[in-house]
């Protein structure tokens, strides 16, 4: 598991903020404008996350009416024009909005029957915007592909199966060795084999020696 990280990487201390919410930490953010809307956006955020876990990732738009959908839709749009005119104000109410947008969302779907998550998984988003699911067990998983067709979802047992593949063998020593490690990209073994064989000369696997010291640094800081 290699790559370099992704420019804008959130930084897990951001303080005031979620990891998820794609900011930069505010000590790292220079420009006076960008941090004042970005203060705005956590609020706006963090309404979502609260919608997400209830109904589902980026699900709740699905169960309003058209009309509704678009009028959340346009105030989105709003938000989006206000942060690239870089107009604090306009961002600001914009972002009001949007939790207002969140709170009518909400109504509209409990007053045509919409369903709220009632199984327990845990929901992610790869960078080209699918969902995938994890779920405790397979009845889990089935229950949650009929309520969420596009999300595809996985027991903790097959995750088993994938991170005991010699292809994930690196990533899980270095995980052992130093909590808190990210898996930012994944590269193909034919490209960089050494890298999770380490069978030739030239091997860049780490050897036993550097992950016992990295696992002695780790602890040490515990």
């Amino acid at each position: 598991m290699a790559g370099n990280r992704n420019k804008g990487k959130v930084k897990t201390y951001l303080h005031g903020g979620n990891p998820e919410d794609r900011l930069k930490n505010p000590f790292e953010v220079d420009d006076a404008i960008v941090l004042a809307m970005n203060a705005a956006a956590v609020g706006v955020m963090a309404r979502k996350r609260e919608a997400d876990k209830r109904w589902g990732l980026d699900r709740l738009a699905e169960l309003v009416s058209e009309e509704t959908r678009l009028r959340f839709w346009r105030q989105l749009m709003r938000c989006r024009d206000a942060y690239k005119a870089r107009d604090v104000e306009a961002y600001r109410s914009a972002c009001a909005g949007m939790k207002r947008a969140y709170d009518a969302l909400e109504k509209e779907a409990e007053s045509l029957g919409g369903k709220v998550l009632s199984v327990n998984v845990l929901e992610g988003q790869r960078e080209d915007g699918s969902v995938f699911a994890v779920c405790e067990d397979p009845a889990s998983a089935y229950a949650y592909g009929e309520l969420r067709p596009a999300c595809d979802c996985w027991t903790m047992e097959e995750i088993a199966v994938i991170l005991q593949q010699e292809f994930f063998t690196q990533a899980v020593n270095i995980k052992r060795a130093m909590p808190g490690a990210e898996v930012l990209s994944v590269m193909a073994p034919e490209d960089i084999g050494p890298v999770y064989s380490g069978n030739s000369d030239q091997a860049y696997a780490l050897s036993k020696e550097a992950m016992a010291l990295m696992e002695s640094q780790s602890k040490k800081k515990r």
